[in-house]
């Protein structure tokens, strides 16, 4: 009896302590940096091309824009993400909050469950390009809190999520042959000469 007494209040005390976590630190953030052997420029264009966000998101599946414009501030976007193999796709509306070109890109995402900030921010020197993140993930109820914080005290799994994502980026940059800024097309000496000709 004394055993089972023993082991109710060592449970008691580990419930309460989960939900102390919630209630102390109810947002965990995170962050992660990689450097690039590419210009900022091209970097920046593979970083907002949505075309790439495949190969660089784990679990991104799609986007639609269904509020304002594309890369402006509040343009708004329904992006569907799958967690894993056998869980269900679930939808977050990010938000776009500030942008400046080669500089920085903040977003903010909500979803039934959480609420989630990300800010993007470049910089370049001697050629190569550093891309850091400034990211913060807080739960919807004292029992998201509880569990996201749990997650991350014992196993780092956003800052291991955020990092893997960005190693993925830093392959797909330094990979790049897209030309995303080409130059206009001149037209040929023959073809100018024979319109001025008619």
């Amino acid at each position: 009896m004394k055993i089972l007494r023993t082991l109710l209040f060592v449970l008691l005390g580990l419930i309460v302590l989960f939900f102390l976590m919630g209630l102390l630190k109810p947002f965990v953030s995170y962050g992660t940096e990689i450097t690039v052997e590419k210009p900022i420029q091209e970097a920046w264009e593979v970083v907002q091309d949505p075309d790439n966000f495949q190969y660089w998101l784990e679990g991104f599946k799609s986007m639609e824009l269904i509020e304002g414009e594309s890369e402006k501030v509040g343009a708004k976007h329904r992006v569907i993400v799958n967690p894993g193999d056998g869980q269900e796709d679930f939808e977050m509306i990010e938000t776009l909050t500030s942008i400046k070109e080669f500089d920085h890109v903040e977003m903010e995402f909500e979803s039934e469950m959480m609420d989630f900030y990300q800010k993007i921010n470049f910089s370049e020197a001697d050629g190569k390009t550093t891309i850091s993140t400034d990211s913060r993930v807080e739960g919807k109820g004292i029992m998201m809190r509880s569990m996201f914080t749990m997650m991350e005290m014992l196993g780092g799994s956003f800052t291991a999520q955020e990092t893997k994502n960005f190693e993925a980026l830093k392959k797909l940059i330094e990979a790049n042959t897209k030309d995303y800024n080409p130059a206009p097309v001149v037209e040929e000496a023959e073809t100018v000469s024979e319109s001025m000709e008619k």
